[in-house]
């Protein structure tokens, strides 16, 4: 049976290789597709044709790097002595390459999916799906519907596609730009935040982090950590099971290391910063997540109608997490402690297309008014850099016209 199975998987990889390459390849560009169909195929390949990014290469790209990755780079983390090492690998040979193509290609890539999906339904792969998927055609949830009408108009017109494209982008936008508070993009900066909350996480479970003692395993060897910053207490919890833990449980735990002032730096650097603001603070952002996660109910609710009352409470009570961590970190507060967040997003709190314009911290508290001052300095010095380059290239420009005279 394993035998069989593999067999099954190659020659899917195989058939889905040779379909999915035609859109790089000039002489097979105005051939079907199986996979995708024939307006699907004739949308991504434009995208293909539109500009040196050929964003839709990438349904190729990755099955032709797949072996690559299972070879060299999954030997590579497997061999990787240190937990920096580790994480090194995956942020360069995994996380790189696909924030930077999502960067460049994730909005082009929606757009030309939302106008084709849709004419999906002429793609030959539903009959092939159908015929060996052995999924159940005259199940209770189509309530006499066609199986093939069924689920071609679940991936054409039910699954939340207006949503989910907002989320992207509004995901993306964040994710992708500058960080001001330190160098590279928002991207990065929370990957190196998940990399402090897994150190600080085996710390706290007893766990021993796998670190290069002499060169250390810190993102920042400059940065010292206060042991009470990065060792929580998580006994309470200990003999609880995941559901038995309550949001409040969660919340007063966190608050309370976020209020203690010696915490403040390190925190305000490492989970506040104006990548973290620009987050929290898209409530556009928000709404599609919500958005999008009741319609994807409503799917599973119509698939299993006997979980719809356990599937609307946990809808409901998720919902209510996220609001209340929401609020929670939009407006952080410490009623005890002299402790202030500044949760202002990269680029001001206008957003990005007010980078550049230093506001006024006049009648911020000292704490807030130098944190303020910092970023209004960063911002400043961010967009002198783009207007001394943009100088230079006009003066280069200017050179070489003389030049050819």
């Amino acid at each position: 049976k394993q035998w069989y199975q593999r067999r099954v998987a190659i020659t899917a990889g195989m058939t889905a290789k040779n379909d999915l390459c035609k859109i790089n390849k000039p002489d097979y560009q105005s051939q079907g597709s199986v996979i995708l169909g024939k307006t699907c195929k004739k949308a991504f390949v434009k995208v293909f044709n539109a500009d040196e990014d050929q964003c839709s290469g990438v349904f190729c790209d990755v099955l032709e790097v797949a072996e690559v990755f299972l070879n060299d780079t999954m030997r590579a983390m497997i061999a990787a002595e240190f937990d920096k090492d580790f994480f090194k690998i995956i942020e360069t040979e995994i996380l790189n390459p696909v924030m930077e193509y999502n960067c460049r290609c994730s909005g082009k890539m929606m757009d030309a999916w939302m106008g084709c999906k849709h004419k999906i339904g002429e793609a030959d792969i539903w009959y092939t799906v159908m015929n060996f998927g052995g999924f159940n055609t005259s199940a209770a949830y189509l309530e006499g519907e066609d199986w093939l009408d069924f689920w071609v108009d679940v991936v054409k017109d039910r699954l939340p596609w207006d949503d989910m494209s907002l989320m992207l982008e509004r995901t993306m936008a964040n994710l992708c730009q500058t960080n001001q508070d330190d160098e590279g993009k928002c991207y990065t900066y929370f990957y190196k935040a998940f990399n402090t909350l897994y150190q600080w996480f085996l710390k706290s479970t007893g766990g021993v982090p796998a670190v290069n003692k002499r060169g250390g395993n810190n993102r920042n060897n400059d940065v010292v950590v206060p042991e009470q910053c990065s060792t929580y207490d998580l006994s309470a919890y200990a003999d609880m099971e995941a559901e038995d833990i309550s949001f409040g449980d969660i919340k007063e735990a966190v608050i309370e290391k976020f209020c203690v002032e010696e915490c403040e730096d390190v925190y305000q650097d490492t989970f506040l910063g104006c990548c973290t603001a620009s987050m929290i603070q898209d409530e556009v952002l928000e709404t599609s997540v919500k958005n999008t996660a009741t319609g994807m109910g409503d799917i599973y609710k119509r698939l299993y109608p006997e979980n719809e009352d356990a599937a609307n409470s946990g809808i409901s009570e998720y919902f209510g997490y996220y609001e209340n961590a929401m609020a929670m970190l939009r407006n952080p507060t410490c009623t005890e402690t002299d402790v202030e967040y500044d949760v202002t997003p990269c680029g001001g709190a206008g957003g990005e297309e007010e980078l550049g314009e230093v506001s006024s911290c006049e009648g911020l508290s000292s704490k807030k008014a130098k944190i303020c001052k910092k970023k209004a300095k960063k911002a400043a010095k961010a967009a002198g850099g783009e207007e001394e380059e943009e100088g230079n290239n006009k003066k280069n420009k200017k050179n070489k016209n003389k030049k050819n005279k």
